[in-house]
Order: C-alpha cells, then sequence, then structure tokens
C-alpha cells in the first residue's frame, strides 16, 4: 500500500469512527427523569421571546411561558459548583 492511499484509508476511518458521535448510546437510556428534565431545560426548543418579537401560538400548551434568564442560566452555575 503506497503513502497516499493508507493516508486516504486513515482519514476514512477516522471520520467514520471519530465523527458525530452523541452523548449517549443510540438504543440506550437517556438517563434518569431528573438527567431529562435539566436537558430539557437547558435546550429549549421554542423561540426565545427575549431575542425578538413574541410568537403568538409558537409554544405547546404547557410551555406558554418560558423560563427567566436567570432561571435558564443557573443549571450551568449550579452544574459547576455542584449546589
Amino acid at each position: 500500500m503506497s503513502y497516499r492511499s493508507s493516508a486516504l484509508l486513515l482519514a476514512l476511518l477516522l471520520a467514520i469512527f471519530g465523527g458525530c458521535q452523541g452523548y449517549g448510546s443510540l438504543l440506550g437510556p437517556r438517563g434518569t427523569v431528573q438527567q431529562q428534565r435539566y436537558s430539557a431545560t437547558v435546550h429549549d426548543p421554542y423561540a426565545d421571546n427575549d431575542a425578538g418579537p413574541e410568537i403568538v401560538g409558537g409554544r405547546p400548551l404547557g410551555y406558554q411561558k418560558p423560563l427567566a434568564e436567570p432561571v435558564r442560566s443557573r443549571p450551568f452555575w449550579e452544574q459547576w459548583w455542584g449546589q
């Protein structure tokens, strides 16, 4: 095998096995209920009313009022200080 084909094979293997790997397995559990709730709080997929105009009807029922900015940033603080 030449140097060029070896380098290409190595790059291909690195792209396949070291690529976009998530935080957990694709088929396994997603963590405890508390971990899932924390993840949903941190990664709120709905539009932020502070960043622009309010989108009426953009959130499902039960998620109509987004968390305030101090509450949204609190989990990061608690995570680092273990509170």
